[in-house]
């Protein structure tokens, strides 16, 4: 409690989202997280049909149709176009705090941590002619995970159900879509620790609850310190090792 605290000290001119109409907006963009699971479904089926690897690399989450449509285009781009018609600033999904030094590298350690396991399989592998898919593997959860995934479902969804339902439905709903987004791939693409294609059982333990999981912890530090910057972090430094993994080829 003191590290949170520690954290919530480094907030500095924090000021509520103005939302102008909050039934609206969550109508709109409650009805794309809903539509957003089906085309994350559709991509997966186009993945397994007609996959195109990225760098030669077969995991799903690193093709082509995965990175660049999924999340780059269907939960960044859009989702921000969206939000802009509506009238708002870009520079609003970030302007609620300062990076704060803190505020970052700490929950970026813890999430490093939770999959610190990685490291012994990634240690051999981390040679100069592995450079290039190391940096690959790094930027990738960035920007096709930690940036996108936390502006939707955190800053955009989970604050405009806050203001008509409360924090607690707010935290729950947005841990759900959140979750459901995951099981499309999963469940048509994955094969390891999310859980194997065809097996619900597998997906639904491997995948859907602990995302779901995820997301209540990132929806209660959204909820209460209104720190993007801090979700970003977290969930990068969660993400960042099993992306270097996949890029090296190694299997988990």
């Amino acid at each position: 409690m003191k590290l949170l605290n520690w954290i919530y000290r480094e907030r500095i001119s924090i000021k509520e989202i103005q939302i102008d109409d909050a039934r609206k907006e969550l109508l709109v963009f409650g009805s794309y997280a809903l539509l957003y699971v089906l085309i994350v479904w559709f991509f997966a089926v186009l993945i397994r049909k007609y996959p195109l690897p990225l760098f030669g690399n077969t995991n799903f989450t690193t093709d082509v149709w995965y990175v660049v449509f999924i999340k780059i285009v269907f939960l960044l781009i859009i989702p921000i176009a969206i939000y802009r018609r509506f009238g708002y600033p870009l520079a609003s999904l970030f302007n609620l705090t300062k990076p704060g030094i803190v505020s970052v590298l700490v929950p970026f350690a813890i999430g490093l941590a939770i999959n610190f396991s990685y490291v012994a399989a990634i240690g051999p592998l981390l040679i100069p002619s592995n450079l290039f898919k190391i940096l690959i593997g790094m930027l990738l959860p960035l920007i096709a995970a930690a940036i996108p995934e936390e502006l939707f479902y955190r800053v955009i969804l989970q604050t405009r159900i806050e203001k008509l339902g409360g924090w607690c439905l707010s935290i729950v709903a947005s841990s759900i879509l959140f979750s459901l987004f995951h099981f499309p791939s999963r469940y048509l693409l994955s094969a390891g620790v999310e859980g194997t294609a065809g097996d619900l059982g597998s997906v639904f333990l491997g995948t859907l609850i602990p995302t779901f999981i995820l997301g209540l912890i990132l929806g209660f530090l959204w909820n209460r310190y209104r720190n993007i910057f801090l979700l970003i972090a977290l969930h990068y430094g969660i993400d960042l090792l099993p992306s270097v993994s996949s890029m090296l080829g190694v299997a988990k």
